[in-house]
C-alpha cells in the first residue's frame, strides 16, 4: 500500500474544520453585543472545543465494541480481508456522523440580517441558559472522567472507556 494512503484522511477533516472555525467565528461576531462578546466568544470557542475532546471518547467507546478488535495491531498486521472491510466501516460510520452534523446547518442564519433580526426578535431565557449551561457542565464532566479513567491501566481497559474489559488478578 502507498504510505501516502493515510495523508488524504487528515486533508479530508481538515477542511470541514477550517470552515467551522469560520462559521462560527462569524456566529461569534453577530450574537454578541459590544459588552459581551468576550464572554460570547469564551463559551462559543469552549463548547466548540468540549466537542473535539469529547470526540475521541466517544469514539473509543463505540469502536470498542467492533471485533475483532480495532485496537489489536496484531489484527492490522494480518491484514484479513475481513478486518479491512471492518475498518473500512469503521471510516464509513466517522463519515457518516461528520456529515449528520451537516443536519444543523439550517439552524444557522443565512445572512448578517437574519442573524441581526433574530436576536432583535427572540425572547432571552434563563431557563434556557441554565439548561445550556447544565448540558456544558455534564459534558466537560463526563469527557473529564474518561479522560483520567484512560490514564491509568487499570482503569484503562474499561469497555466504558473503549476496552476489551478488565481482567484483574
Amino acid at each position: 500500500r502507498s504510505q501516502y494512503f493515510l495523508l488524504g484522511e487528515e486533508f479530508l477533516v481538515e477542511i470541514p474544520a477550517a470552515v467551522q472555525f469560520l462559521m462560527t467565528t462569524f456566529v461569534v461576531v453577530e450574537a454578541a453585543d459590544e459588552e459581551n462578546v468576550g464572554l460570547v466568544y469564551g463559551l462559543l470557542t469552549s463548547a466548540s472545543n468540549l466537542g473535539g475532546s469529547l470526540s475521541p471518547l466517544l469514539s473509543n467507546q463505540l469502536f470498542g465494541r467492533f471485533e475483532p478488535s480495532l485496537s489489536d495491531s496484531a489484527n492490522f498486521i494480518e491484514d484479513a480481508p475481513s478486518f479491512r472491510a471492518l475498518v473500512f466501516s469503521s471510516f464509513v460510520l466517522g463519515y457518516v456522523f461528520s456529515l449528520l452534523s451537516l443536519c444543523a446547518l439550517p439552524l444557522l442564519p443565512a445572512q448578517k440580517a437574519d442573524a441581526q433580526a433574530r436576536k432583535r426578535a427572540w425572547s432571552s431565557s434563563t431557563a434556557v441558559g441554565w439548561l445550556s449551561a447544565g448540558c456544558f457542565g455534564a459534558a466537560f464532566c463526563y469527557g473529564l472522567t474518561l479522560s483520567v479513567l484512560t490514564l491509568f491501566p487499570r482503569t484503562a481497559c474499561l469497555e466504558l472507556v473503549g476496552g476489551s474489559g478488565c481482567v484483574h488478578d
